[in-house]
């Protein structure tokens, strides 16, 4: 663990250097106007943060291991978080500023403007950018993603206003002009901030350990079982459609979820 958080903090460092380098040259009228310069910070970024969030998913994992260091897990991928942020953030203005050097996205407004007459009703489910909400979300807005008869441009509008104003996962796409070719960029971004299996598993089962802790130190002022149940059900169906059954995890799953019933109803 200790090997891990050295080598954590050294990509850190690394990845705030390049960052900052990034956001002086979008901030210089001069150095903006460099797309070479740009995309090779752009690069250097993403292999900074791709290394950096592989070693943070060990972290996370060895941390959600031990049941002692549970609250030292929310602490620590909350950092996490604030580097995705800043490498959202910074990817998304690159891209909009080379589309708008390219003329796309003036292409895009006009298209947009067409498109705001002509989307077809639709029963949108909001998403704010929380990774719980995200599984049920997608299963919703996957209808519009799959069709063939919508184009890139109506799904792109579509995904904008399925977003909860000012929330977290309305800025990352609001952040993308609306073009075709930026479609399936935005889709990937937010999956990749929201949805990604090995954060949503980790959420779910950090959730099952937060009921164990809960259900041994609240005693007598424990949830009642039914109510118990119905929330190990929730969080055990979210797995379960991660891929995380029964029959793979038995081994880890069923001492958690035996822990947190009372001792005469196992």
């Amino acid at each position: 663990m200790d090997a891990l958080k050295t080598k954590r903090k050294s990509l850190r460092t690394s990845f705030t250097s390049t960052a900052n380098k990034l956001k002086e040259c979008l901030a210089k009228k001069e150095d903006a106007k460099d797309g070479d310069k740009l995309r090779a910070l752009n690069s250097q970024l993403e292999d900074k943060f791709l290394r950096l969030d592989e070693i943070q998913n060990k972290i996370s994992s060895l941390l959600l291991e031990n049941t002692d260091t549970v609250a030292e897990y929310e602490t620590d991928f909350q950092a996490a978080e604030d580097y995705s942020d800043n490498f959202l953030e910074l990817k998304s203005k690159l891209e909009t500023l080379l589309n708008k050097d390219s003329g796309s996205f003036l292409e895009s407004s006009s298209e947009l403007d067409v498109v705001k007459l002509n989307l077809p009703k639709f029963e949108l489910k909001m998403f704010s950018g929380d990774p719980k909400e995200f599984l049920t979300f997608w299963s919703i807005f996957s209808k519009i993603h799959d069709s063939e008869e919508l184009t890139a441009i109506d799904k792109f509008q579509y995904l904008y206003q399925s977003m909860v104003p000012d929330s977290r996962a309305d800025r990352l796409i609001s952040s993308f002009p609306i073009t075709t070719e930026n479609y399936p960029k935005a889709v990937e971004q937010l999956k990749f901030r929201f949805g990604r299996e090995d954060l949503l598993v980790q959420i779910y089962v950090r959730d099952i350990l937060s009921l164990v802790l809960k259900n041994a130190t609240t005693g007598k002022n424990a949830p009642d079982l039914a109510t118990l149940y119905d929330m190990l059900e929730t969080k055990l169906r979210a797995l379960e459609s991660l891929g995380r059954t029964k029959e793979k995890f038995a081994d880890f799953l069923e001492p958690l979820v035996e822990s947190c019933l009372p001792e005469n109803e196992y």
